[in-house]
């Protein structure tokens, strides 16, 4: 199961802050950032890395610089695969071992069909901006004026996270609400107006699709619930006002987590949540589920939390070099795999038996 976290902290509060500068600052910062390919180096592997997702019996993991990273052999060695962007990418997901998206800064969206071994960008933050206005002035949206603002901004709104829903069907949503679907592989893509509406043009970060029913979690307590085409956005129950940075879940359970340590669980779809019993007041940064049905998630100080009572208890476990993780991914052999501010590091299975 992809573990959608959607967020990332570190990527997360870089991203937000570049969303927030000026249309003409970012003009000047970064003119060639969508056209200009990530230079390869041979410390991409300890660079910051925002995500990272299983390709069939590959790793590929995304960060900073638009880093692309594969490894073979389940994380013991990594290589650097060619990228078109040197925008930091946020999310990446696979729909099968072949073919995947990742997303960043400025709305780029990247597409492989090799398993990650090359990249083309499908979609920038000017040609959705563009395609937002267009379908707002068709609609005679109220948010017509908004999008023509995206227009007038350029490419400077991060997406923050990416789920793939099928071999033709993902989902990439981020900075004011902004979301954008493609059913056919990406040849197309629509932008997701019910999204900006429904969440009044809050940040998104995470996005998680669970059967026929998408979760989306973001900042100001922002819970959100819709079916997988986005045509109808409800607001779940807030539990906590502050930010989530990440989502869990199965059809037994959804589990939202971010700041100052909160996280809660749901057993029935986010009608009802429950805080679970963290012993630390730090940022919630990644999660996962393990195969026993185990959670484990880590905080802004490195530190890694693990319960086997649905969250009603805790141990702390600690990584082979502890840092800020914004990713967790179970591999085969028990362990799971964690990807952050300095790059690559390990949960042993003996430690999370």
């Amino acid at each position: 199961m992809k573990n959608t976290i959607t967020t990332r902290l570190l990527s997360l509060l870089a991203a937000t802050a570049l969303a927030c500068l000026p249309a003409m600052t970012l003009a000047a910062d970064l003119p060639d950032t969508l056209s200009r390919p990530a230079t390869p180096s041979d410390l991409a592997v300890r660079s910051m890395l925002s995500s990272v997702a299983q390709a069939g019996e590959r790793l590929v993991a995304v960060g900073e610089r638009g880093h692309i990273i594969l490894s073979d052999d389940q994380g013991r060695t990594w290589r650097q695969a060619p990228s078109p962007v040197s925008v930091t990418l946020t999310s990446v997901c696979f729909a099968d071992s072949q073919h995947g998206w990742a997303v960043g800064h400025r709305g780029a969206i990247l597409h492989t069909d090799d398993a990650g071994d090359s990249w083309s960008l499908q979609l920038d933050g000017q040609r959705f901006a563009e395609a937002a206005w267009q379908r707002a002035r068709e609609e005679g949206s109220e948010l017509e004026y908004s999008a023509q603002m995206l227009v007038e901004d350029g490419a400077d709104k991060p997406f923050l996270d990416v789920q793939c829903l099928g071999s033709q069907s993902v989902i990439a949503v981020g900075a004011y609400g902004l979301g954008v679907r493609s059913a056919d592989g990406g040849i197309s893509w629509s932008p997701l107006l019910t999204l900006m509406e429904g969440t009044e043009q809050s940040h998104l970060n995470a996005v998680l699709g669970v059967g026929n029913t998408l979760y989306m979690a973001g900042e100001m307590g922002g819970l959100y619930r819709s079916d997988v085409a986005a045509s109808q956005v409800e607001r779940l129950a807030q539990p906590y006002e502050g930010s989530y940075f990440g989502l869990l879940g199965d059809a037994q359970r959804l589990l939202a987590f971010g700041l100052r340590g909160h996280a809660f669980i749901s057993t029935d779809a986010g009608e009802h949540w429950r805080q679970l019993s963290l012993p630390t007041s730090q940022s919630l940064t990644a999660g996962t589920l393990l195969a026993d049905g185990a959670l484990l998630l880590t905080d802004a100080a490195g530190g890694g939390w693990l319960s086997r009572d649905e969250g009603r208890s805790f141990s702390r476990i600690r990584a082979a070099r502890p840092f800020p993780l914004t990713d967790l991914l179970p591999l085969a052999d028990g362990s799971v795999l964690g990807v952050g501010s300095n790059g690559v590091t390990r949960f042993s299975a003996e430690q999370l038996n």
